[in-house]
């Protein structure tokens, strides 16, 4: 589902029916790890009902001038509202991937943040009590401002799962005279981890001005340059990082030792 379409659909057969849920979250531009399903959801007062017609599924709540903001000219809920609708019935790396985004602090200066997790939270507060409240959260309380992908925040869900010790996000290393940030970093065990994305090699956003080799080759000095300063040192693909069992095997592989899950939900 693209941007265009639920304009589309909206503005011929949903006036004055805010975007609602993962329509929502396509309007402000949010991350999905599973794919945003095909109808548009908008959302309606429980007086008006929530029948749905082909193409549109309704969701009948309670609205309040607070959840609803304006993007591209269409009335959409709030960031926060959809934040936390989508918190409370998501897969948990998809949701933490959208609450991650929605307060992410780019120390480029290249995105903006949305909200805040502040803002969530009082979001949340007011809708209670409500359906998948505590599993929303959990999803709030985890998300940070430090990931850097969709990939860093899913594999950080996996990481958390299966038990390890939570790493430092986005921790500084100078290499070649230049400050380097990981995805990752033990302190304890003085071991780096990295969630390796596509985008930096074709992304011409965060490409910049390099050609693909020479992002490349950027890449390799500055894992080479780090590698040096660490214990140990290992990276994985969007798969392994999207995997709770194959990430576990990965980071045993690092030496990493392994308890008992530090994310809960229900």
């Amino acid at each position: 589902m693209t941007e265009r379409t639920v304009a589309r659909v909206v503005r011929r057969f949903a006036r004055g029916m805010p975007p609602a849920n993962g329509s929502a979250a396509v309007l402000w531009g949010l991350p999905t790890l599973a794919g945003w399903p095909p109808e548009v959801h908008s959302l309606t007062e429980r007086t008006r009902g929530g029948r749905s017609t082909p193409g549109i599924r309704k969701h009948a709540s309670g609205l309040d001038t607070r959840d609803i903001a304006v993007v591209n000219g269409l009335l959409v809920t709030s960031i926060e509202r959809t934040v936390v609708d989508l918190a409370a019935t998501l897969d948990l790396k998809s949701a933490v991937a959208m609450a991650d985004r929605a307060i992410a602090v780019d120390r480029r200066g290249r995105i903006l943040p949305l909200t805040t997790r502040a803002r969530l939270l009082e979001t949340w507060a007011g809708l209670l009590p409500f359906r998948g409240s505590v599993r929303a959260r959990a999803v709030i309380d985890f998300s940070s401002t430090l990931s850097g992908s969709p990939n860093e925040s899913g594999s950080r869900v996996n990481i958390a799962l299966n038990g390890f010790p939570e790493p430092v996000l986005q921790h500084p290393f100078v290499v070649e005279g230049k400050t380097v940030f990981t995805d990752f970093y033990w302190i304890d065990e003085d071991s780096v981890g990295e969630a390796d994305g596509k985008g930096k090699y074709f992304d011409p956003s965060m490409r910049g001005d390099r050609t693909t080799a020479e992002v490349v080759d950027d890449e390799k000095r500055r894992e080479d340059g780090v590698r040096r300063q660490v214990h140990a040192f290992t990276r994985w693909d969007f798969p392994v990082g999207m995997s709770q069992s194959r990430l576990r095997a990965r980071l045993l592989q690092l030496g990493l030792p392994i308890g008992r899950p530090r994310l809960q939900f229900r």
